[in-house]
């Protein structure tokens, strides 16, 4: 009994979500917890460590062991909104989740909505302050139609590729949104 024991704390299962979480081979040794999400089957972690920003995802295992398994991560900007954190997924369990998570430095901006049409939310901008949006199935990264609104809702910034025909994954970010100019201006 006692070998087994030790094999489920030494190995991957742990006691405590967090705990499991950091010991996911993906997540660096110097992660510093940013924000977490609850669900009923788990618990959604978000980290940032001087080499990336990254999310790891735990689950309930054997009713009272937690293991991490599944991890996503971001890439650093120095960016006026950071993503910070995210995660998509489902699986043949029931178990799904949509995560996203930013970071603001600008104070022109009032409020974020993100999500689509029948699932849109919307936050209180925060300075410097996690700001983390959530649902309870998977929506995929393009229907988040993401975008930050000044205090009058104007859209100062949007979360897309840039629009050129070359992309790299790591310039999926928040871009301003420049005033169109009129012809004759």
């Amino acid at each position: 009994m006692l070998l087994v024991t030790l094999f489920f704390i030494l190995g991957e299962y742990k006691l405590n979500a967090l705990s499991a979480a950091r010991a996911n081979s993906s997540v660096p040794k110097d992660s510093v917890l940013l924000d977490k999400v609850d669900y009923p089957w788990g618990k959604v972690f978000i980290f940032d460590s001087s080499e990336k920003p990254i999310t790891a995802i735990s689950f309930k295992s054997f009713g009272f062991l937690w293991v991490s398994r599944m991890s996503t991560y971001y890439f650093h900007n120095e960016d006026p909104i950071k993503t910070i954190g995210g995660t998509s997924f489902s699986d043949d369990k029931g178990r799904a989740a949509t995560v996203f998570s930013v970071l603001l430095n600008d104070p022109t901006v009032s409020y974020l909505e993100v999500g689509p049409d029948e699932n849109r939310l919307r936050k209180k901008a925060e300075l410097n302050e996690p700001i983390t949006f959530y649902w309870d199935k998977s929506i995929p990264w393009n229907d988040y139609n993401a975008k930050a609104f000044n205090e009058n809702g104007k859209v100062l910034y949007e979360y897309r590729y840039p629009e050129t025909n070359y992309i790299r994954i790591e310039d999926l970010k928040w871009y301003p949104v420049l005033a169109k100019s009129t012809q004759g201006d």
